[in-house]
């Protein structure tokens, strides 16, 4: 085996007891849901949460998105916050998602940090936004974004919007050129923020399923596995009430 391998495997290995120290002293903010904290322990830092659902529901999952952006300059102490500056990654097809939902929202963004008790403008100084258009581009932002993430230590949220997006309308869909190109964006954004300690939160599409078995998200099986916890929705509409049902957590990288 040629030196340079055999480094590069043990320069890898790390003692069990000291990713234990390690995991102690990561820090957590608050996704803005009791319930949804309740199951996954908050947002922690260093780690890749995917919330996925269907098309229908992407108006909740933006919500969601849209509080840890504004959770993420929030105070440590009091708000349980990271205190710290946000990047927005947003991937939309231009030319077809005209709907206003489909771009960042500042009145949302506004609404949310009053809510929370803290000045919107301190939000919007603290929030970094970029769009890709097609997956093609969307690897060359990833690149962008893994540089202002090694430059700027301020970073701990990397937040994702509707991350298959390409995968879903794209007409002529070839699934091996298309798998191979989104792991080539999560692999460029996931060793930025691994080295970094910046926390991923991503969402995505899910495929359909009405056997009862929970659909699983688009995007392959690299996806699935690169993720630290991974979170379905399913929204159920009643007389009076929508309820959020958390149908289905992966957590195998803690283990």
């Amino acid at each position: 085996m040629p030196p340079s391998i055999f480094q590069t495997y043990f320069t890898d290995m790390k003692c069990a007891l000291d990713l234990l120290d390690q995991h102690g002293i990561l820090q957590k903010m608050s996704t803005g849901s009791a319930e949804i904290d309740s199951l996954i322990d908050g947002i922690q830092e260093n780690s890749f949460y995917l919330f996925y659902s269907n098309r229908e529901n992407q108006l909740f999952l933006d919500s969601l998105l849209c509080r840890q952006l504004v959770g993420c300059v929030l105070p440590k102490s009091k708000k349980n916050g990271f205190e710290s500056a946000a990047i927005f990654l947003n991937n939309i097809y231009f030319s077809i998602d005209r709907n206003k939902h489909q771009l960042l929202n500042p009145e949302k963004i506004a609404i949310t940090s009053k809510y929370a008790g803290i000045e919107p403008k301190i939000v919007f100084k603290n929030l970094l936004v970029q769009t890709a258009y097609n997956q093609e581009h969307q690897v060359t932002i990833a690149e962008e974004i893994a540089d202002k993430i090694e430059s700027n230590p301020d970073i701990k949220l990397l937040a994702i919007r509707d991350l298959t997006r390409f995968l879903v309308t794209d007409a002529n869909w070839n699934a091996s050129d298309d798998a191979n190109t989104l792991k080539k964006t999560l692999g460029i954004l996931y060793k930025a923020c691994a080295k970094n300690k910046v926390a991923m939160v991503a969402t995505a599409d899910c495929k359909l399923s009405n056997n009862g078995i929970i659909p699983k998200p688009i995007g392959g099986t690299y996806l699935k596995h690169i993720a630290n916890v991974i979170v379905h929705f399913k929204l159920t509409v009643g007389p009076q009430l929508t309820t959020m049902l958390l149908v289905r957590i992966s957590n195998s990288k803690h283990l």
